[in-house]
């Protein structure tokens, strides 16, 4: 058996943020199998609910499936999110995600960054996403995101908040969250010592799930990397890492079938 932790945008998604039905059926092989599963996003639990839970086949035994929101402010298990528990600790007031609302309806990011009502502990804006293959409109959304956060570090700022940069989005969190704190959480309620453990990211705040994984004292972790670029270097791990040929869940697809075939 290996443990795999999964982010979940850009990694079981394609680059509109469509989760790719493949990598779902690939996650389902591996949950018949009884492999220990995770999802530790920054995306809220409607959106993984709405979005992910209603592709995957709902005969199955999900009960295991461990699974983290919003960097770690939601933890829980199975596909109930009702039953999930929102750590009150990583709210950040109201006031301030009014400041960071109107910063994202000026006029000059209409149609290309929404603001994301679903999250319940942040505050975050979203790419507004176009036809695919459209890369016209891909870089005005990453322009869009970059001059966002700018505005959003200034704010965060005054505020003692950080500003974390994800692929489709921008996210104001308290200075202390990270996934690192979903990594810790599912780290301790599991049995992963005598197995590997299987990491994919698309985002240097992925490779710290990798991190924790070692820093708890598993002995066999791999990073599998699915974003644009180079792996990110991370700070004094040294970490298998894997680089796929294809970005977002091609890539995803691309590693599972050959961890499938073995």
């Amino acid at each position: 058996m290996a443990f795999y932790m999964f982010d979940v945008d850009g990694v079981l998604t394609d680059e509109l943020a469509r989760p790719d039905d493949e990598v779902l059926r690939l996650i389902e092989k591996l949950n018949e199998q009884e492999e220990q599963l995770a999802f530790i996003t920054g995306r809220s639990r409607q959106w993984l609910a709405e979005s992910v839970f209603t592709k995957i086949d709902p005969s199955q035994d999900w009960s295991d499936l461990y699974c983290v929101a919003e960097h770690g402010a939601i933890k829980g298990k199975g596909l109930n999110i009702e039953t999930w528990k929102l750590d009150q600790e990583f709210v950040i007031p109201d006031e301030i995600k009014d400041e960071l609302y109107k910063v994202s309806e000026n006029q000059e990011f209409k149609g290309l960054i929404e603001w994301d009502d679903t999250k319940e502990s942040m505050g975050t804006v979203e790419s507004v996403h176009g036809e695919a293959g459209d890369d016209v409109h891909l870089e005005k959304t990453r322009e869009a995101l970059r001059k966002y956060a700018e505005k959003a570090g200034e704010i965060a700022g005054k505020h003692n908040k950080k500003v974390v940069v994800s692929t489709y989005g921008v996210d104001v969190t308290p200075p202390n969250l990270s996934k690192k704190i979903g990594a810790k959480w599912v780290l301790a309620e599991i049995s992963f010592e005598q197995q590997p453990v299987y990491v994919f990211g698309d985002s240097k705040s992925d490779l710290v799930m990798a991190e924790t994984a070692i820093d708890c004292g598993a002995k066999e972790v791999t990073f599998f990397w699915v974003g644009d670029g180079g792996i990110p270097k991370g700070g004094t791990h040294e970490i298998q890492s894997k680089h796929s040929t294809e970005p977002f869940a091609a890539g995803t697809k691309e590693f599972l079938k050959k961890l499938l075939s073995n």
